[in-house]
């Protein structure tokens, strides 16, 4: 019979010994040490409904970390009480792969197992005790091919490592219930990722830094956002700012060493095109923290009309003494009418002017109408903006390396655009996802020689007719 310990009394040294080792277990477990930060946890609850997700993210935000402690749940079945992602109430088939065989067994492979793939009594995601098997590939000194972990359940999950290098045909065969690939595959490497969880109800992870820029595989979860939940995607965007244990000291040297066309993927998790940028600029010198904006200072608003593709508005207001005009509020949507839009932007102030894209005021061969005249219908007026692109473009890079355009730093779908716009091979700019900086455009080259300051009584609201803008 063992001995009872009373209160007060001390323990052996053998017993002291056996419960530090249980701690140091106990400790080792995802469920207990493992504590996400906000976006992290975005991205955990989003697998509750999305089959396909991406963890757009900078460097060191937890992006990888976050993929494999999720997999480890699956594969034990263990789940901390805050889970609120996807569940498996069985043992589960995974693949964890990265770009080559040497990233997967020294970057993830040293993620999940820790000194069981050869890395010097490092501790892993997956327990020592849950691992039931390991075995390492014949063709990489230290690289696990296949392990076996056991689930809550009694039965056995398997993991095994893949590497992008290794084609497409590496990737085919049999149905797996949890896929994570860490870094950028190849589009063909990710499809067939996505028809071996289709027969499962499996779930697709794909935790990134964009440095290869707005791929298709990128643009895909991207380019209509407000259609992906019906689709079964979500993309979850992180940057150093999201990482509360990244150190400030270390994120001003990575700062001051990086270009700041790589700043802006490996900070923010934003795709950029490097060179072919069409604003080389490190936003820093353009962003600003949000203020209250004073009632004297002239407003106005840019439209690009849209329908797939999101209409787009873009509201500036312009300090009357340093001449510095400001982004401070940004709209997208898509799928809705001009009385739709229009009751929305004229909650934002029906007196300030707006100008749009020329090509709303051609009328319809349908019905005989203009997008301008549905928009007047409405109750807001529009004028027609300069629609010279290249000038534009750089009237708006003037004025932001000369420090009189600003852009709020809170509007990240303004910001996201920005990261992403560049030009092709031939110096075309690419008119892809470009929506908010044509609003923009109009705004700063048309808008401003329009805008006006708020009224001061209730008979100076909005104008009946265009270029008629009376002055408060």
């Amino acid at each position: 019979m063992a001995e009872v310990v009373r209160p007060g009394e001390a323990l052996s040294a053998a017993e002291q010994e056996y419960w530090q080792g249980v701690v140091q277990v106990w400790l080792r477990d995802p469920a207990v040490w493992y504590r996400p930060h906000a976006k992290q946890a975005d991205f955990h609850a989003a697998g509750a409904w999305a089959v396909e997700r991406l963890f757009l993210a900078g460097n060191r935000v937890g992006k990888t970390l976050a993929g494999a402690v999720e997999v480890a749940f699956h594969l034990t079945g263990r789940y901390p009480p805050w889970w609120q992602g996807h569940r498996f109430d069985h043992p589960v088939q995974a693949w964890a792969a990265s770009v080559t065989r040497e990233s997967t067994r020294d970057i993830l492979q040293a993620v999940y197992l820790g000194g069981l793939g050869g890395n010097h009594g490092q501790s892993g995601v997956l327990r020592p005790d849950w691992v039931l098997a390991t075995r390492l590939k014949n063709s990489m000194a230290g690289a696990v091919d296949t392990v076996q972990v056991r689930h809550v359940s009694g039965g056995v999950s398997a993991l095994a490592f893949k590497s992008f290098d290794q084609g497409r045909v590496r990737f085919q065969g049999t149905a797996r219930g949890v896929i994570h690939l860490d870094e950028e595959p190849p589009l063909d490497v990710w499809e067939e990722c996505v028809l071996r969880t289709v027969t499962t109800g499996g779930r697709l992870l794909l935790t990134m830094t964009p440095l290869q820029g707005m791929t298709n595989l990128v643009q895909k979860f991207v380019a209509d956002e407000a259609t992906n939940q019906a689709r079964g995607l979500a993309v979850v965007r992180a940057g150093w700012a999201d990482a509360p244990h990244l150190p400030r000291g270390e994120l001003r040297r990575l700062r001051a060493t990086l270009a700041p066309h790589e700043l802006a993927a490996r900070e923010h998790g934003e795709p950029v095109l490097g060179v072919g940028r069409v604003f080389p600029l490190d936003e820093r010198e353009v962003a600003v923290p949000r203020f209250v904006i004073p009632p004297d200072w002239r407003r106005c608003f840019g439209v690009d009309f849209g329908w797939t593709n999101p209409t787009a508005a873009v509201w500036l207001a312009e300090d009357p003494v340093s001449k510095i005009a400001y982004v401070t509020e940004v709209y997208a949507a898509s799928g809705k009418t001009p009385a739709e839009h229009a009751a929305v932007w004229r909650q934002k102030g029906d007196w300030i002017p707006g100008v749009c894209d020329p090509a709303g005021q051609a009328v319809s061969q349908r019905d005989g109408q203009s997008l301008v005249g549905l928009y007047g219908a409405a109750g807001l007026w529009l004028q027609p903006a300069d629609n010279s692109v290249e000038a534009g473009l750089m009237q708006l890079l003037t004025r932001m390396q000369e420090g009189r355009l600003k852009v709020f730093d809170d509007l990240g779908a303004w910001w996201g655009e920005f990261r992403g716009y560049h030009r092709d091979a031939r110096g075309h700019v690419v008119k892809r996802g470009d929506h908010l900086l044509d609003a923009t455009r109009y705004a700063v080259v048309s808008g401003l020689a329009l805008a006006r300051a708020g009224p001061t009584k209730a008979w100076e609201r909005a104008p009946a007719r265009p270029n008629d803008w009376r002055i408060a």
